[in-house]
């Protein structure tokens, strides 16, 4: 989505471009004296000569040149002049990517308690740092590890747009809250079951990697709630309102949980804590920007 450069506006159509600073405007600041352009037009006098060489009007004069990367702020938006490095971006699909991969290693060799989420590593074990790298983990074996990459692709553009908007700090922090909420709602259900199920006799190991996805993903989607927005269904472009495109990613999760429950009641560990991601980044979005 483009934004002008000036004031942060958010552009709904195809973006002015100046000619001089290069820069992208929105109507309002889309000529030079309206955006503090970095060339200024200076007029020369010429006395035409019969050389036949062609008479110069104006002439462009440089100023300083523009830093590399320089911040508007607009009420809670920020835009970017010069191209961004979404560092908060890669930093999270790094991570996801290789501790995913690592942990389905430890899987096939029985140390899941090492890098996986549960409470019986908790209670028994004392393996809190499974706060951590259950972050960047999905559960699920080689397929949650496969349908991980496919939604890597998804959060690779959503991420960017928080990152350029809000700072890269909030975008950290918006994944760790949506995790740590998937983390509560685990450890909740999980000792709710420890009635039928033993926590020592069933163990149950979870990544929360699903919960900081879905999370930024449905942050993305609150601001058009009740509008028409474009959006990619296996590459094919569809434009459905934010509310459809919210529900669609609460069943693809909240449906297969609910139908492996039927045959074990311990799978609904594995899909309903990843919906308390969506509910964090509902509350961020609510207590923060919704009536900003």
């Amino acid at each position: 989505m483009p934004f002008c450069v000036y004031c942060g506006e958010e552009l709904g159509y195809l973006p002015f471009k100046c000619k001089y600073c290069g820069g992208t405007f929105c109507k309002k600041h889309r000529l030079p004296e309206n955006h503090e352009c970095s060339f200024e037009l200076k007029h020369i006098s010429v006395v035409p000569t019969s050389s036949g060489e062609p008479i110069r009007r104006y002439q462009e004069v440089p100023l300083k040149k523009p830093k590399k990367r320089e911040y508007v702020y607009s009420g809670f938006q920020r835009a970017v002049t010069g191209k961004p490095e979404y560092k908060g971006t890669k930093f999270l699909i790094f991570m996801i990517v290789i501790f995913s991969v690592v942990a389905f290693i430890f899987s096939l060799i029985g140390l899941e308690s090492y890098l996986y989420l549960s409470v019986q590593g908790l209670i028994y074990y004392y393996s809190y740092q499974t706060f951590f790298t259950a972050m960047f983990i999905s559960s699920g074996g080689f397929f949650g590890l496969f349908f991980l990459i496919i939604m890597v692709y998804f959060l690779y553009y959503m991420a960017r747009y928080i990152e350029v908007q809000y700072g890269t700090k909030f975008l950290i922090c918006l994944y760790i809250l949506c995790c740590l909420f998937s983390a509560m709602i685990y450890v909740l259900l999980r000792l709710l079951l420890h009635l039928y199920y033993p926590i020592e006799t069933y163990p149950v190991y979870v990544g929360l990697a699903w919960g900081g996805i879905l999370g930024i993903l449905s942050f993305t989607i609150f601001p058009y709630y009740n509008r028409k927005m474009t959006g990619l269904m296996y590459f094919i472009p569809i434009r459905v309102k934010g509310r459809t495109f919210l529900l669609f990613i609460i069943l693809i999760r909240l449906i297969p949980g609910l139908i492996y429950t039927l045959f074990d009641p311990l799978y609904i560990l594995y899909y309903i804590p990843e919906l308390g991601g969506i509910v964090a980044a509902y509350l961020v979005y609510y207590n923060r920007y919704k009536y900003r």
